[in-house]
């Protein structure tokens, strides 16, 4: 959540128009990779940023945690782009001696066999034979003469590329085991964003004309970089950096409320649990990367009841 352009007042109870003073500076709330990277940037354009942290470690879930003299990857982080202003933060970040350059290898375990994923054909033909890997195609078949009607959810949209048969063995029960819903609750803009430009013709085409370096379609990438301690190694170096750079970061700091003046349309502070107890810290700009349900029950005075679609009554003057 950022503020938008909008006056406000000086020290002196004036109204300062055309541009935004920097009296307070930006919060950021939550230090993992989003947050991280937002207070990174603007400390490189000189702007002073307070970094808020309820947890005692920086990364989020690309934290990497250590136990015993091991490292563990709390979720699995592959560092692939195809953005190279992102590469760039990376290496700026990392020195390049840092980075492993490593093979990708995800598997399937079904039926008490393992299936390479991408798809490979012999072992997909050697793993569901050949009775079994014709239904599939038929099934793929039918999807693209007749696709399901409705393709705005995961279910569908899945079921329209690879086939109600191959969406209900490899899709359908481990998605729902991990979001804990219903696919046909999930959106199809999630699918999109996880499968890319996947789809069973894709998936054969790339088995049977295979490239050494499959870069057009992200879930079919052969390598990837890691920070050779762990994800987590990226964003404490991040952290570093944005103490090093003038910023404040406080971890172990909980964000209970976040003000804001409906009138100016803005945030304007946020109200700070820690280990001094409770404060109230003003605001120039608040960025929010803690969950929207959170957000939304954070915003003092409370976010209307109904705001979609959204009435002209309904704006928050957040952004």
């Amino acid at each position: 959540m950022q503020n938008g352009y909008a006056p406000h007042l000086n020290h002196d109870g004036g109204q300062e128009r055309g541009s935004m003073s920097e009296q307070h500076g930006t919060v950021v709330i939550g230090a993992g990779p989003a947050g991280l990277t937002a207070a990174y940037e603007l400390l490189r354009h000189g702007l002073p940023v307070q970094v808020f942290e309820a947890d005692e470690v920086v990364g989020g879930i690309s934290r990497t945690v250590e136990r015993d003299g091991w490292r563990f990857d709390i979720g699995g982080h592959r560092f692939f782009t195809k953005v190279p202003r992102v590469e760039a933060f990376w290496h700026e970040i990392l020195p390049d001696e840092d980075f492993l350059t490593r093979p990708r290898m995800s598997r399937i375990f079904y039926r008490g066999a393992l299936f390479n994923y991408p798809l490979s054909a012999v072992n997909a033909l050697r793993n569901l034979g050949l009775p079994e890997a014709a239904r599939c195609l038929g099934s793929y078949a039918r999807a693209r003469l007749r696709p399901p009607r409705d393709q705005s959810h995961f279910e569908g949209w899945v079921s329209a590329r690879f086939g109600w048969r191959l969406y209900s063995i490899f899709f359908k029960t481990y998605t729902e085991k991990v979001w804990g819903m219903p696919a046909d609750r999930l959106q199809a803009d999630w699918a999109a964003q996880r499968i890319k430009n996947l789809s069973l013709a894709t998936a054969i085409r790339n088995a049977l004309l295979p490239s050494r370096r499959r870069t057009d379609v992200t879930s079919l990438i052969e390598q990837f970089q890691y920070p050779k301690y762990g994800p987590g190694m990226m964003w404490e170096r991040c952290a570093e950096q944005v103490r090093k750079r003038g910023g404040h970061l406080s971890t172990g700091s909980w964000v209970t409320a976040v003000h804001r003046d409906p009138k100016r349309r803005r945030a304007i502070s946020v109200t700070v649990d820690g280990a001094g107890g409770q404060r109230t810290q003003p605001a120039d700009h608040v960025i929010s990367s803690m969950p929207i349900s959170e957000l939304v029950a954070a915003l003092r005075p409370p976010a209307p009841r109904r705001c979609w679609p959204a009435p002209p009554t309904c704006a928050t003057g957040t952004s």
